[in-house]
């Protein structure tokens, strides 16, 4: 398994609340988030609440797809999400938001191992391309909250 940790900083014009909204519920990622294919809510408590899931296709600027479920595990709107994230992704995400003036500063961090067998046999000459694939998809979805909430 390959462990992989990123912390990404995104900064929108709109208040917490708002970006928290969309980032804690996955049902609107493929709106805003274009390496998002599909995202269907699994059976138990809705999103977005503690123990919400969701089943997550994302698929990646290198042209492979992942498969994860995703689940809600702290909830506190709007400055502090985690998930954990099991299936081809194992790890943990946690989005903390501030408000500064009318900037919502958002920080998302994600530490994953994989259970993909063909990044898992690449990973040792192929890591930065993956951080790399990695980066596109933040800032993909950076831009997109952007101009969902920049109006």
């Amino acid at each position: 398994m390959a462990r992989y940790e990123f912390v990404d900083h995104w900064d929108l014009r709109a208040p917490i609340e708002t970006a928290f909204r969309y980032i804690s519920d996955a049902r609107t990622y493929p709106q805003w988030w274009p390496v998002y294919d599909r995202v269907d809510v699994l059976p138990g408590p809705q999103t977005p609440e503690v123990g919400s899931r969701a089943r997550l296709v994302v698929r990646s600027a290198l042209g492979y797809r992942l498969v994860l479920e995703g689940e809600t595990v702290e909830f506190r709107p709007p400055t502090y999400l985690r998930t954990i994230a099991l299936g081809q992704l194992e790890g943990s995400g946690v989005w903390e938001l501030r408000q500064e003036g009318d900037m919502a500063r958002i920080t998302w961090t994600w530490i994953v191992e994989t259970h993909h067998p063909l990044l898992n046999r690449l990973e040792w000459l192929l890591k930065p391309i993956f951080a790399w694939s990695h980066n596109d998809a933040s800032s993909k979805g950076h831009a997109g909250l952007k101009r969902l909430l920049e109006k």
